[in-house]
This record gives C-alpha cells, sequence and structure tokens, in this order.
C-alpha cells in the first residue's frame, strides 16, 4: 500500500490555547468545510476527543460521499488526529498539531496521510488529483480559521446568548457555527419542529404570534434577526410582493412584540435590511447611512422593514439595522447564481454595466453582525457594505478574470426586462454607490476591503 503525504501549516494570530480551544468548540467543523463542498452531518458523537466520531456526506461532482471518522491521540493543547472509518480513501490519518510561538500568536500544522484504492494506475494519477482537491480545502480552511480567529480575538470579548431567526438562510447557516465557535450560546427560531435531539431550537407559533416554549428565552442578551422570503427567488407579482412584506414587516412586529412582553428583554436587536432601502441612484452619487431615502418596491419594503423594528426600540433594546449590499459567497447568493454561466464563458454585465453595486463579503457580514452586538456605540442604521463599491461592468470582469474566463458576454436592458420586470431592474439594473461610513467611525476593520481580495477568498483561488 503506497501511502502519501500532505503538509500544511498556518500562523494564527492568537495564543496555542484559544487555537485549540476553538477546534473544541461546536461549529469548528462547519466553518472548515468550503460552500463548494456541500456536506451534511448525518450523526455526531462528541467532538474531538479520543473515540468520538461523526458521519458525514458529501457531494464532490456527481457523486455522493459518505465519510465516517474516529478521533484519537487527543493532547491538550498540542494535538488531536482522525482517522477514516468509512469513506472513499484506502486510509486517511489526518494529525492536528499546535504550536507556540508566543503568547499572542500561535501555529497549526496539519499533516495527512492517506493512501488510494484500487489500482497502481489509480495510485499513479490520483495523488496529483487528491493533492490540488487539498490545497484548495487547506488553503480555504487556513484563511477561515485566521479571519475567524482574528474577528473573536477582536470583537468577542464577553460571550453572549444570541437568538438567531432565518438560520437556514446564507447568513444565519454560517452565522450560527461562527458565533458558536467564537464561544457564544446560540439558539434557533423554528416554526416547525426538527430532530428531538435539538436542544438549541425556539419554537415560533405564527397563528398565535407567540414563542411555545420561551423558557429557553431566559438569559438571552441579544437577538440577530435575518428572517424574511428571498428576495430574488421568484419574479415579482402582486401576490410575491405581499409574501416578501408579510415575512419582513408584519413578522417583525409580531415578533418583536413577543420578545418586549418576556420578563426580561434582550438588550440588542440586530436586524437585517438592504441598500435597496436607497432606490435606483447614479454612480457618482455616495450614499452614507443619513442619506435621502429613495423610492420604489425594495426602498418601501426596507423602509417598512426598518420601521418595524421600532416596537424593539421602543421596548429599550438597542437597535441596529445592517443594510446589506450584495453579499459574496459561493454558498448562495449572487455569486453563486453567476458561477456557472461564468465557468461556461456566458457571463458578461448587465444593460449599460454603469451601475454601481455595493457589495461585501460574507466574511465580513458575520464580523459586521458579531461587531454590532458587542458594540453598545452602535445604534440605527448602518450600511453593511465594503469601503469600495464597483460598477457592474467591473464586477464582471474581475469575476471572470478570476475564474480566468472572458467578460465579453453583455446582456441588455431589454433582455432583463423581458425576463425579470420589475425585479430585474431594481435588482440587476439599479445601482447604489454606499459607503460603511459608521462602521468604519465606530471601528470596524474589513477584512475583505477590496473586491479582488473577496473573489480569491469565496471562490478558493
Amino acid at each position: 500500500m503506497s501511502v502519501k503525504t500532505f503538509i500544511r501549516t498556518c500562523h494564527l494570530p492568537v495564543s496555542v490555547e484559544e487555537a485549540f480551544h476553538w477546534h473544541e468548540r461546536m461549529g469548528a467543523l462547519e466553518r472548515m468545510t468550503p460552500p463548494w463542498i456541500p456536506f451534511e452531518i448525518e450523526e455526531r458523537s462528541g467532538g474531538i476527543y479520543n473515540g468520538d466520531t461523526i458521519t458525514a456526506k458529501m457531494r464532490i461532482a456527481c457523486v455522493t460521499l459518505k465519510f465516517k471518522a474516529k478521533h484519537q491521540n487527543f493532547i491538550a493543547n498540542k494535538q488531536f488526529e482522525d482517522i477514516q472509518l468509512i469513506g472513499p480513501f484506502k486510509s486517511w490519518k489526518h494529525t492536528h498539531s499546535f504550536e507556540k510561538i508566543d503568547n499572542k500568536k500561535s501555529k497549526i500544522v496539519d499533516h495527512i496521510e492517506y493512501s488510494l484504492p484500487m489500482s497502481s494506475i489509480l495510485n499513479m494519477f490520483g495523488k496529483h488529483f487528491v493533492d490540488n482537491k487539498l490545497n484548495r480545502l487547506f488553503t480555504y480552511r487556513h484563511r477561515t480559521l485566521k479571519n475567524d480567529l482574528f474577528l473573536h480575538a477582536k470583537y468577542s470579548h464577553e460571550k453572549l446568548k444570541i437568538l438567531i431567526t432565518g438560520s437556514s438562510g446564507l447568513v444565519g447557516c454560517n452565522l450560527v457555527p461562527f458565533l458558536k465557535s467564537g464561544g457564544h450560546t446560540v439558539l434557533r427560531l423554528v416554526r416547525t419542529p426538527v430532530s428531538p435531539n435539538e436542544n438549541d431550537c425556539v419554537y415560533w407559533n405564527a397563528i398565535e404570534k407567540k414563542f411555545i416554549n420561551p423558557e429557553l428565552l431566559d438569559g438571552v442578551q441579544a437577538v440577530v434577526h435575518l428572517a424574511g422570503e428571498n428576495i430574488a427567488a421568484v419574479k415579482w407579482s402582486d401576490s410575491r410582493k405581499q409574501v416578501l412584506k408579510s415575512s419582513r414587516v408584519d413578522f417583525t412586529k409580531d415578533f418583536c412584540k413577543a420578545l418586549s412582553a418576556l420578563q426580561n428583554p434582550p438588550k440588542t436587536f440586530v436586524a437585517a435590511s438592504g441598500i435597496g432601502i436607497f432606490g435606483s441612484r447614479d454612480y457618482d452619487d455616495i450614499l452614507h447611512e443619513d442619506s435621502k431615502l429613495g423610492e420604489g418596491f425594495l426602498a418601501q419594503l426596507a423602509k417598512d422593514w426598518e420601521a418595524s423594528c421600532h416596537v424593539a426600540a421602543e421596548a429599550g433594546m438597542r437597535v441596529v439595522n445592517l443594510r446589506f449590499g450584495s453579499i459574496l459567497s459561493l454558498g448562495g447568493g449572487v455569486i453563486k447564481k453567476m458561477y456557472t454561466p461564468y465557468r461556461l464563458c456566458l457571463g458578461g454585465p448587465f444593460g449599460t454595466g454603469r451601475q454601481m453595486m455595493s457589495w461585501i463579503s460574507l466574511t465580513d457580514v458575520l464580523g459586521l453582525i458579531l461587531f454590532s452586538l458587542t458594540n453598545s456605540s452602535l445604534v440605527g442604521a448602518v450600511n453593511a457594505v465594503a469601503p469600495h463599491a464597483v460598477t457592474n461592468e467591473q464586477f464582471s470582469e474581475l469575476l471572470a478574470q478570476t475564474l480566468d474566463r472572458p467578460s465579453s458576454l453583455r446582456i441588455p436592458e431589454i433582455v432583463v426586462e423581458s425576463l425579470f420586470g420589475e425585479m430585474g431592474r431594481e435588482l440587476l439594473l439599479s445601482g447604489q454607490n454606499a459607503k460603511p461610513l459608521k462602521a468604519t467611525k465606530n471601528g470596524y476593520v474589513f477584512l475583505h476591503a477590496h473586491l479582488h481580495d473577496a473573489f480569491t477568498y469565496c471562490l478558493g483561488n
């Protein structure tokens, strides 16, 4: 049996003890899994301690693979290992070693020994394929690890008990493990029963507009409210617009009333909003939090959404409305929709391409949410966008360049309007040049301030 070796080292901006504790917490594995590998944990027994196991299934290309691993050789603040019990390799052993550099810095060494199944031909050509996949995987893992540790070291000094709505969406499903791995206690608001093993769920009765098990909310200090139907999932009609409004405005009012009625309401309420609140604006119209608001369906929806949070403010909660720009992640949103067409050389700008795109990486979305939770001076509307907006044409060209593809297929306005109607005009042909003035003035440091950095990270380059 031919055993191959793969080794990667990463320097970390925290002590060896904190780096190791991060790996011990729930959520660490989910944070380490790239969005281009569909991954689902089927069963988990314990964490990373000797004898603990995890069973998962993942989809690579058109193949679904089952993987079961067992942990061994645990030494606190030094190392732990996982070995394959069931999976695609003939053998697999991954040793995670931690080394102290000084009191505030450390490094992790990932040492993998694996062997491939079947013939010598597969062993001959398979190592190159596997090493390419591992290089991309660990480039992403180490970037994520450094980013998360940096954000928690900077903004997670107080560990909070936090309730999250919309935990199954793009932001929510990343926010839950991000906060858990940082040492926070996380509860999820859900409308339908989940697995009986789930003990972190607060149930919402949509008919009676109340919590079914409010006792779990004792001691909740903060809420992150992300719930709302996907704006771009279905072409807008009158009935669809009502669904979008109800899922944001009506639900937020009911939710805030229920929170306010608790014996000890949370102190902080961080709610999603969008820069669509500014309407369609010229590329040279610089938009800060106090800029004039716009017109149109999205603008009115966002205005009403933010206004519905007044119930929480009147109950004494500190309310922060994060006006998100286009969120960049291969796991969802604009990049996921554009990825395949661009890979097929079918990408290009919409209309004139001069409309401004205010964007933000998913990493900075998580960072800004954490920053909003822990920074008591932050109140009201906050533009959750990177400092440097780009035109739609610049966005298209850089995405194509990152993917090593052309960006020559311009989609005319008439095509966008005929396919998507009002939704296409407001989402694809309109633009806003928003700046994160309040976030930066209050001390938030963007990890992905430039579009090239965000693309490099989220696309795994």
